[in-house]
């Protein structure tokens, strides 16, 4: 697809779209936006920042892929990948990973739970029952967790306010997809003890067939429960507490051979197979004090992660050495075991301003802790780092004082700034033991530590330009802390592992935001430049038969812009769409690097394109009984094509993803069917470079269609 399919999009959001309001349409409106993860509760259109509020229904689009749903409803951000609990990840306007998350901790991108602070194997949170997710655009660097180099994603379950609800709601598709959600909530006692409890069970097969091992990759399940209680004390206090289990399965490979005839088929002699379990207590009391609110933010996560992959696709490998298919099919030759275990301590005490102070205020004191624990046992026929047992433990720890502030100079006029100054130390200890592999050392051991401080901030200005319209400008910079790689992956051929150092963000950004008078209409548009200095990279090559792995610090930069917009035409139909276009280069590329990189080269994984299409359209129905109306949804979200890698050798294609859905509702209750990915285009989430005519991929899911049942009782 041409960049030129993309311009129908801009029909949406250019600013001479609307007509003349009827009269009857008069009190039409588009939903109203809060967001809890500025910490007091600002209008988002006076806030010199880019943010976008995705509630729960642009998110279910994506069934099986809740990652690649965040993404490709938000303007500026990329999903990638292995389709594998704690190695999928965000790329925001072009600042990401460059490779793939280094450890549990990595925070390029920080991930919240109800403003309690997780880490990357938290990622992509358990989506049912979500009332909403915040997508912060640009570095986080006062109010967002620990810190954030390109920005922040927080996920707001929906809790216990008292609403009585009592729903069931069930789906079942083609490839063996099917989901079950239970909700209910109430008072327990009238105005003192609400209660909501939310289950979901998802199952889907899988639709990538694997000739080797007679099986099925690509399919997923997961099994959640959520409990959520919220108190209002006679001494004022409201105490919000949520408590989740959840259990997520994945069977997806990450070594497709991309050249494959019939791609995506698995070579694998072992069906992948990685699970992911979390569970988590947030609990959040909070009480106003005269003219300020006090607020504990206290959270606990385990999360256990394990992974049974084979390290050899024979397809692959048949294609890299010469020899037949039959030589890789031995499940006992090539294995990749790994067992992962993470237990995190969050508390964050803050004063904020009343919600109508004429200074709107926020400060307060943040501590992180994260204890990973991770085990590796694996065996290759070809390559020495992929041999033995290693034990690696990494704590890492977190303390921050913050303050943020917006001041209302005049009417139209705010100023707003923020800081926060924190220090980040984190220790290793790593064990390794040969299985007796020709090139590896029988033992190794290495305990190291590192630690830093920073300071980072913004600054923003805001301006009513009319009563309709705000422009601002602002400046802000984020920090991602150094540390260690998680597997340290030199210990089997005796090579201490570096740390990488910590990264910086300088992000400039200068907007508009608009909002119709009559409130049917909102455009936002931005431009933004971000600088970063030792970007966190992880590469590697493979030369003569053998994988050699680079660790190392890098400079870049991305720049560009964004475009998204809704428009209630009538009571009837709703438009919406986006553009983002982006570009970004290395920087100050170390004439000696052997990773490939050269100045100039584009940020790998990071798209110039991107945009959505879509509407909702009510047909009301008056000469059936059965039903009130008919609703009728679609969503076109296009991902131009993006380098694979840091030296710019291959890129992954472009893809187009179409979701529609067909409801007919009666009151609170609806019948429905659905369709993702209709083209069924298979998105290429993440890809490996062997050699300029060998290639590996992991893919997203291909086409479902299926039936839904909704009943309120």
């Amino acid at each position: 697809m041409s960049r030129q399919s993309v311009f129908p999009a801009l029909i949406l959001i250019a600013p001479a779209l609307p007509a003349p309001v009827a009269a009857q349409d008069a009190h039409i409106r588009l939903p109203a936006i809060e967001v809890s993860a500025d910490r007091r509760d600002e209008d988002l259109q006076e806030q010199p920042r880019a943010v976008t509020v995705l509630k729960h229904n642009e998110v279910e689009t994506t069934p099986t892929e809740p990652g690649a749903g965040i993404a490709l409803n938000s303007p500026g951000l990329t999903f990638s990948g292995f389709g594998q609990p704690g190695t999928d990840f965000l790329n925001i306007r072009g600042v990401g990973p460059l490779g793939y998350p280094l450890s549990a901790t990595d925070h390029v991108v920080a991930y919240s739970v109800n403003e309690v602070p997780t880490s990357s194997f938290g990622f992509p949170a358990s989506l049912f029952d979500m009332e909403q997710i915040e997508v912060l655009r640009g570095p986080q660097g006062t109010l967002f967790g620990r810190n954030a180099l390109a920005g922040g994603i927080n996920f707001v379950p929906h809790g216990a306010d008292g609403d009585y609800e009592r729903r069931l709601s069930v789906e079942a598709g083609t490839d063996g997809y099917k989901k079950g959600d239970f909700v209910a909530g109430d008072w327990l006692v009238a105005n003192q003890l609400a209660a909501r409890v939310a289950l979901r069970f998802q199952d889907f097969d899988g639709d990538v067939p694997n000739s080797v091992a007679n099986g099925t990759e690509g399919g997923t399940s997961l099994s959640g429960a959520r409990l959520s209680l919220t108190a209002y004390t006679a001494s004022g206090w409201d105490i919000s507490t949520m408590l989740q289990a959840d259990k997520r399965e994945s069977h997806n490979s990450y070594l497709l051979y991309y050249e494959h005839p019939n791609f995506p088929e698995s070579g694998d002699d072992r069906i992948p197979e990685h699970n992911r379990e979390n569970l988590q207590a947030i609990i959040k009391a909070e009480k106003q004090f005269g003219h300020a609110r006090l607020t504990s933010l206290t959270g606990f996560q385990k999360q256990h992660i394990d992974g049974d992959v084979g390290a050899s696709d024979a397809y692959l490998y048949s294609a890299l050495t010469g020899q037949p298919e039959s030589s890789f099919t031995d499940a006992t030759t090539d294995y990749f075991l790994t067992e992962e275990r993470e237990r995190i301590f969050s508390q964050e005490l803050r004063l904020a301003s009343d919600d109508d102070s004429h200074f709107s205020w926020v400060a307060g004191a943040n501590y992180f802790q994260s204890g990973y624990s991770g085990e590796r046992d694996a065996k290759s026929a070809t390559q020495p780092t992929s041999n033995g047992v290693t034990d690696v433990d990494i704590d890492t720890r977190s303390w921050s004082l913050f303050a943020d502030g917006t001041w209302a100079m005049t009417h139209r006029l705010r100023l707003s700034a923020g800081i926060r100054y924190g220090w980040e130390d984190q220790d290793v200890d790593g064990h390794y033991v040969s299985n007796g592999f020709p090139g590896t050392v029988p033992t190794f051991h290495q305990t190291d530590d590192i630690g830093d401080h920073y300071t980072t901030g913004r600054l923003g200005l805001s301006f009513d330009v009319t009563d309709t319209t705000t422009a601002y400008a602002s400046w802000s910079r984020g920090y991602a802390a150094g540390g260690y790689e998680k597997l340290l992956v030199g210990s089997a051929t005796g090579v201490k592992t570096d740390p990488f150092k910590s990264a910086t963000n300088t992000t400039w950004e200068t907007g508009l935001k608009y909002v119709s008078a009559d409130d049917r209409m909102s455009i936002n548009a931005a431009l933004f430049h971000n600088d970063v200095k030792d970007g966190q990279m992880f590469d590697f090559e493979f030369r003569e038969g053998l994988v050699y792995y680079t660790f190392t610090n890098q400079d870049y930069r991305s720049y560009g812009l964004e475009l998204d917009g809704a428009y209630q035409a009538t009571a009837d139909l709703q438009l919406r769409a986006s553009l983002t276009l982006l570009d970004s280069d290395m920087q100050s590329v170390s004439a000696t690097t052997n990773t490939g990189a050269s100045k100039g080269n584009e940020v790998p994984l990071t798209p110039n394109v991107s945009a959505t299409l879509g509407f909702d359209y009510r047909i009301a129905v008056t000469s059936v009984n059965l039903f009130d109306d008919i609703l009728l949804s679609a969503d076109w979200l296009y991902v131009g094509d993006r380098e694979g890698d840091i030296g710019n050798n291959f890129k992954l294609p472009d893809h187009d993803i179409l979701n529609a859905r067909v409801s007919w509702r009666r009151g609170d209750n609806s019948l429905y069917l659905f369709g993702h990915n209709l083209l069924d285009e298979r998105p290429v989430h993440f890809s490996s470079e062997y050699t300029p005519d060998i290639h590996t991929a992991s893919v997203g899911t291909g086409r479902i269609l299926g039936l839904g049942l909704s009943i309120a009782f």
